[in-house]
């Protein structure tokens, strides 16, 4: 696999390549070091080609959340790793849909299993196989948005696409969670992906594609702090 480490602390990116070269051989994984992201851009647009995307938060010449965002404009579905000090700042990483957050100092462990993890997303996301319109229909849970009963059917909205079935929305909940566990009810007739979410407001949720979906007061507590467990379990 082939990543780009982006940091402006050389020493960090030595320890970095030490940590991946010290469980993976040369052959397999192959570093792409900058040490500022205008560079790293500029290689973007120059045809650089990578599987991921380490980069670090904090850095002077331009910080990472304003790197992830130009690398999402080129890339929409590329893997972003944020490196940070600050799990606080996991959160505002939701809002260019990061994969993963490293906590500096890194964790050889926690390296190895986000570069496992990113094997298997290289590898095909799984996807969940629906009868639509009498038709075997895949749908990758990733790409769902949120889920949405209307009178006897579930809505499935993606960004793309919108599915109709007959089901439940608390069995379709289940249908997909048994693949990406990221769905959870905001309303007696709403389920979001938690995948997708952005902000959390009083009364709705913003999504990353710009959608607000409406959160009950009796959802919003629970929802919450399923929400925070999310973000934190996420932040290896």
């Amino acid at each position: 696999m082939r990543f780009a480490i982006c940091d402006d602390e050389k020493i960090f990116i030595e320890q970095f390549e030490s940590v991946v070269y010290s469980v993976y051989n040369r052959l397999d994984i192959d570093l792409n070091k900058y040490s500022e992201g205008p560079k790293l851009l500029e290689d973007l647009d120059n045809g650089l080609q990578v599987d991921a995307y380490f980069l670090d938060i904090e850095m002077d010449a331009m910080d990472g959340m304003t790197l992830a965002g130009n690398i999402r404009k080129k890339l929409p579905n590329v893997p972003i790793i944020f490196l940070t000090s600050h799990l606080e700042m996991a959160i505002d990483g939701y809002e260019v849909g990061a994969f993963r957050f490293l906590k500096k100092p890194i964790e050889p462990d926690k390296v190895q299993q986000t570069i496992e993890d990113l094997k298997k997303f290289s590898q095909g996301r799984k996807g969940v196989v629906l009868k639509i319109d009498g038709e075997d229909t895949v749908i990758v849970p990733d790409d769902v948005l949120f889920l949405e009963s209307e009178n006897n059917d579930v809505r499935i909205i993606t960004k793309n696409k919108t599915y109709a079935i007959r089901m439940k929305i608390m069995d379709a909940v289940e249908t997909f969670n048994e693949v990406s566990n990221t769905f959870t009810k905001v309303h007696r007739s709403t389920a979001v992906n938690m995948v997708h979410v952005t902000r959390i407001r009083e009364k709705d949720l913003v999504l990353d594609n710009g959608f607000v979906v409406a959160i009950s007061r009796g959802c919003f507590k629970e929802f919450k702090e399923t929400f925070y467990a999310y973000v934190k379990s996420s932040a290896r």
